[in-house]
């Protein structure tokens, strides 16, 4: 990776460590240090170049919370290694913005860097990078897991601890996927988002902060990221009514369409009952520590707070 990483941006790292942590299993995390400066290093072959595009239109519009990728030498965004994209981006943050929460100050940023994203407009470069938001895959994933949990035995209590669970949410998880399909004709996705705002994708610093991880960012609706600032997502043990205060100050008067915002939750929610279900019933590639952890957030994501409630509100 050093010699990747010299011979396609010119930066000569002295060392690189792996980043442990995410859910994008089609990446690999590295943070790469030279002697004066420290990168975040991705090769991904997850996503679209619709995460490397969109925050280098908003850094060149002035937003200081993302961080640019740096350029290859030859100019383009990322560079390609083994059929993997290969980008570069300046190291920022202190601290996960789930550790604490965000500040006033921050939570205002965090609210103007979504308006302005939702305000770009789409140019053709954008338009030949961003996907078009939708609930197919989502819809798909969590048949997939349906199909697993009936067909296999569960192979240890922790699977069939998850398995228990599923079906005691089986009518529910049933009605949410039939909800999302008769939705989905009411939502025309024709707005920039990054589709995945959580906490867990911010970065802070004092007086600071950045919005990371932009490989699923599309064309969609602005209720799309709003629903991460009004509960029941990733991190909203940290958002109350005060945060979202600071938040909208930031972004600006909205009016919420609550058929796109029921779409989005309830697509949203699917894809990460999938998700955990799938590890959580999965021994052998994911540690027993995870997959009892994935449980208790299958549990929580299935309660009266989580977006599958919300999303048949």
């Amino acid at each position: 990776m050093i010699d990747h990483v010299a011979e396609d941006f010119g930066i000569h790292l002295t060392t690189v460590e792996v980043i442990n942590g995410g859910v994008d299993r089609a990446a690999q995390n590295l943070l790469g240090r030279t002697e004066t400066a420290a990168y975040a290093i991705k090769w991904s072959a997850g996503g679209s170049a619709a995460g490397l595009v969109v925050p280098t239109a908003l850094a060149d519009r002035g937003l200081r919370a993302v961080a640019a990728p740096v350029r290859t030498r030859d100019g383009r965004l990322c560079s390609e290694r083994d059929g993997r994209r290969l980008s570069v981006t300046p190291w920022v943050g202190d601290r996960n913005g789930l550790d604490g929460g965000l500040d006033e100050a921050q939570w205002r940023e965090f609210g103007e860097l979504l308006a302005a994203t939702h305000s770009l407009p789409v140019t053709p470069e954008l338009a030949a990078v961003l996907p078009v938001a939708g609930h197919d895959k989502d819809l798909a994933a969590t048949r997939a897991t349906e199909a697993l949990l009936h067909a296999s035995p569960p192979p240890d209590a922790i699977a069939a601890q998850t398995r228990q669970i599923w079906m005691d949410h089986a009518q529910r998880i049933a009605a949410v996927a039939d909800r999302v399909e008769s939705l989905a004709p009411a939502v025309t996705p024709s707005t920039v988002c990054h589709t995945d705002p959580h906490l867990g994708n911010v970065l802070a610093a004092p007086g600071r902060m950045w919005l990371i991880d932009w490989d699923d960012a599309a064309l969609s609706t602005p209720e799309h990221d709003l629903m991460f600032v009004l509960g029941g997502t990733y991190g909203d043990e940290h958002i109350g009514d005060r945060e979202r205060d600071w938040f909208f100050q930031g972004y600006g008067p909205v009016t919420m369409n609550p058929l796109h915002l029921a779409y989005w939750r309830g697509s949203r929610g699917l894809a990460d009952i999938a998700f955990l279900a799938w590890e959580a019933f999965t021994p052998g590639d994911y540690g027993d520590s995870w997959r009892a952890r994935a449980n208790r957030l299958l549990a929580a994501n299935l309660g009266p707070a989580g977006l599958i409630a919300l999303a048949m509100a």
